[in-house]
């Protein structure tokens, strides 16, 4: 039932190529028929012009009629070459678009997943579903429904015509096929469950060697590699167990099939003997069928791996298909055509877990053009402001607004596009240093690319690298310091032109002095009348904000700029003189 609903689902994806289909089911019916026809010729050949009842035939007569038989086999040859190329090319081709269609799904559903579902699924898990999965897939589709297809035809075709030569002997041949089946059915049943085993299995494997290929330097830092390297180990072995418990299975496959065909073929000589001794090319052409009933089976069995891992792996990627993606924009929704900046949280309450709240009743107000920190310890909340901010989640109670309307008013797109955000550590991407500023903005030109890395104080290091703004910065910018990745993220902001709001986590958290007065100064040419809200954990960054929000617990607990906090003699101080002394918050 199972393997049914994944036909289904494939069927959106044949649709598009359809003609294609049914031309190369035209094609595959006239292979079976071709193929199926040589037997036939051989039959007549042998009865009419090589068995003792031709001697009736003079010689002329007799070499006349092999002659025109063989030139049949020839035509019936030609034609079995060109309508089996044909419909591989033709199926190859479909199978190819359709896999090419289907991983376009999967990629549009990764990027389409609620954050808060992304978190929960690990990036090996993820990539083993968009690369090996759809591999999986893509051999499931050539030469798995493709060519048990095209194989189950072959079969059915043969025992067809077996019964148009003779009905006896078709007869005695078919008592083989249940037992065959019957034993095939529940090998096919056990390698599917170890094809299931062995992809959870590679699944952990990836995900555990991405993790540790993204952590080795921290695990070098804390002497872990043996560890790593022992889990890997247990991981790597219990992959090997699960394949080796696959190729097990499908090992059965071909002494099955030889065993049968061996009793196949003397079922046949004997039943020959006793009904239909005469028919000498009868049995000859049974014995072709036998060969032409037995070779499908065998591609079969050899496509038995690829067809189960191929439906382990559908599995999964459908699994995936069929997961909820963000919420869809509202049908009519708002439009930001001005944007002041004025920020509203209104009884804001949140969790990432549903056990573990993270925001309860939290209400706020930001004025338009403040420059906003927010402090607290670690687990405070803080980050988790900007998070809904931008929607990354969804609220489980209250509401945001921006400008006085309700975010979820807006289309995300509408919505982020007025939202600049720069992380502790931005991302930054293989291409070059112009690339990753133009990041901000769509077909920015080269002089708009400088002239924002100018304002944001880049333009200094950029200028001294090997090829300037050409330069490759190499996947995830491993040639730039933390802060000099920063300053990059600032001028593709600046590039951007969010208009308003300005959101920056943690930005200078981990620059030394000088990184961050380049920062800073950056930051003030991108703010620029914006409102900002500032992430610190360093005094210099807070004591000169408009407005300083203490959060804790998940609730916002003071309020006021720094001289003001500082009076009240609460939370906020104990947090300033942890500050002071480099304690972590």
């Amino acid at each position: 039932m199972k393997d049914r609903h994944y036909l289904k689902q494939m069927l959106p994806f044949a649709k598009p190529y359809r003609w294609g289909l049914l031309l190369g089911l035209i094609l595959l019916l006239l292979q079976v028929v071709s193929t199926n026809l040589m037997p036939f010729l051989i039959k007549n050949a042998i009865d009419m012009y090589l068995s003792p009842k031709s001697a009736v035939l003079s010689e002329a007569e007799r070499l006349t009629g092999l002659k025109q038989l063989v030139n049949w086999m020839g035509v019936v040859a030609g034609a079995m070459f060109l309508f089996r190329i044909s419909h591989a090319y033709l199926m190859t081709w479909v199978g190819q678009h359709v896999l090419r269609d289907l991983r376009m799904e999967v990629f549009r559903k990764v990027l389409a997943l609620p954050m808060r579902r992304i978190d929960q699924l690990q990036v090996g898990r993820l990539m083993t579903r968009a690369t090996s999965d759809l591999d999986a897939l893509q051999d499931l589709v050539r030469n798995g429904f493709i060519g048990v297809l095209a194989n189950m035809l072959l079969l059915v075709g043969a025992m067809i015509f077996i019964w148009l030569i003779e009905w006896r002997l078709a007869l005695a041949f078919y008592l083989v096929i249940p037992v065959l089946v019957t034993l095939l059915t529940w090998i096919n049943r056990q390698s599917r469950k170890a094809q299931r085993e062995a992809r959870s299995a590679v699944s952990m494997l990836n995900s555990s060697t991405q993790e540790s290929l993204s952590g080795l330097f921290t695990l070098r830092v804390f002497n872990q590699r043996d560890r790593m390297r022992e889990r890997l180990v247990r991981q790597s072995e219990a992959f090997c167990a699960a394949r080796m418990r696959v190729v097990n299975w499908n090992t059965w496959h071909f002494p099955i099939l030889e065993v049968t065909r061996a009793f196949a073929v003397s079922i046949l000589i004997l039943a020959c003997g006793l009904w239909v001794p005469e028919q000498t090319g009868s049995l000859v052409a049974f014995l072709y069928f036998i060969r032409y009933f037995f070779r499908p089976l065998v591609e079969l069995a050899e496509q038995s791996q690829q067809l189960q891992s191929g439906l382990a792996s559908a599995e999964r990627v459908f699994a995936l298909l069929n997961e909820e993606e963000v919420p869809p924009d509202p049908e009519n929704p708002r439009r930001l055509e001005s944007v002041k900046g004025k920020i509203e949280f209104k009884k804001v309450n949140f969790a990432y877990e549903e056990t573990h709240p993270v925001l309860r009743e939290l209400s706020l107000k930001i004025q338009p053009g403040q420059f906003v920190a927010v402090v607290g310890a670690t687990g405070a909340g803080k980050s988790t402001l900007l998070s809904l901010l931008n929607r990354f989640y969804e609220l489980q109670s209250g509401e945001i607004l921006l400008d006085d309307i309700n975010i979820e008013s807006f289309t995300l797109h509408d919505l982020r596009k007025h939202l600049g955000m720069v992380q502790q550590d931005p991302m930054l991407f293989s291409g070059t240093v112009a690339d990753n500023i133009g990041l901000g903005r769509e077909g920015a030109d080269e002089k708009a690319v400088e002239a924002a890395a100018r304002r944001v104080n880049a333009h200094r290091f950029i200028a001294k690298m090997d090829k300037g703004y050409q330069t490759d910065l190499g996947e995830g910018g491993y040639r730039l310091s933390t802060g000099q990745k920063q300053l990059i993220a600032l001028a593709r902001i600046l590039l951007q032109d969010p208009e308003v709001i300005l959101m920056l986590d943690e930005a200078t958290a981990s620059v030394d002095s000088e990184t961050e007065l380049l920062i800073q100064e950056g930051l003030e040419a991108v703010r620029n009348g914006r409102t900002c809200i500032a992430i610190a954990h360093r005094l210099s960054t807070i004591q000169h904000a408009d407005l300083i929000l203490v959060m804790r617990h998940g609730k916002l607990v003071e309020q006021g700029t720094h001289q003001e906090l500082l009076m009240k003699d609460g939370y906020y101080q104990s947090l300033v003189e942890a500050m002071r002394i480099g304690v972590e918050l």
